[in-house]
């Protein structure tokens, strides 16, 4: 309607101060140079991470929306100095836990889209939009970003040749480009089963055994460490990621940082992956830990 006035709606990603809106309806989501070229070769047909988020109204969570030490999502006033119920009885190997939302909607469509159809851009758009939720606490908390060093949770080598793109370090990337950090690739995996191929009640010792540190890596000129990975479901693989960086001794603070968060897992997986070709492999590397996701 003419003349109606509306509340100031957010925008991602965020524009320069000063900088004059984008004459961009969110309903008429625009296509990049990089986009087309998915469209037409690589197949792809929905959006990427940028866009997703600006038509469905996406915003990064807010620090009172989960818990700080752990990451998990809490109400209003569940997280205090020492965390929240679900972790202050808990011995956590690092300092602090932030994410950019609970793993649904524009996050969870944009991981599938890199990790599955290798869509290189949204996982971009992901890992920017990481960088400067962590740079932001880097502000808060009063550190330079130049001493603090990122390192992605590894893929093994193999599983790389056969999928085409390592996720993690895709993400990872973008966010260290954004914040102003840097990657550092400190840690290495071994090769052992799959998740999915032992029992449940092993299944943290078997991450736990499949980490180690890189011996030509030293992290004790970095004021800080940022443990970086795709989802958390459990914790298990970032865990096992966190005690093997530590086992140099060099770490000075430890940080961990994720897209997104998984809340509930097993029988909605197949939900979350949707239906269609390739969903049941989408379903199997959600409920996997380990796997590049945690």
């Amino acid at each position: 309607m003419s003349g109606e006035v509306t509340e100031p709606r957010f925008e991602w990603p965020p524009r320069r101060p000063g900088a004059a809106p984008e004459p961009v309806s969110v309903c008429e989501p625009r296509t990049g140079l990089l986009d087309e070229f998915e469209m037409q070769f690589l197949g792809r047909v929905g959006l990427c991470f940028d866009e997703r988020a600006r038509v469905e109204g996406w915003r990064p969570d807010g620090r009172e929306a989960y818990c700080w030490r752990c990451g998990g999502s809490v109400g209003p006033h569940e997280a205090d100095g020492e965390g929240c119920a679900g972790c202050r009885t808990k011995r956590l190997p690092w300092e602090q836990a932030l994410r950019l939302g609970p793993y649904v909607g524009p996050v969870r469509a944009a991981v599938l889209d890199l990790k599955f159809r290798h869509w290189r851009q949204t996982g971009r758009q992901l890992g920017r939009a990481l960088g400067q939720r962590l740079g932001e606490e880097l502000e808060r908390a009063q550190v330079d970003a130049r001493r603090v060093a990122i390192v992605p949770v590894p893929m093994h080598w193999e599983r790389r040749l056969r999928t085409g793109v390592d996720h993690t370090q895709v993400i990872a990337r973008a966010a260290a480009g954004s914040c102003g950090a840097r990657l550092v690739r400190a840690l290495v995996r071994r090769r052992g089963p799959s998740q999915l191929e032992v029992p449940a009640s092993e299944r943290i010792s078997n991450v736990a055994r499949v980490f180690r540190r890189h011996k030509g890596i030293c992290l004790q000129c970095w004021e800080l460490v940022v443990l970086m990975d795709d989802v958390r479901t459990t914790g298990a693989t970032l865990r096992a990621t966190s005690r093997a960086l530590k086992e140099g001794g060099d770490v000075k603070r430890l940080w961990v940082a994720t897209a997104g968060v998984r809340v509930e897992r097993g029988r909605r997986a197949q939900n979350e992956a949707g239906s269609g070709p390739g969903s049941v492999a989408i379903a199997r590397e959600i409920v996997e830990e380990g796997s590049g996701g945690d």
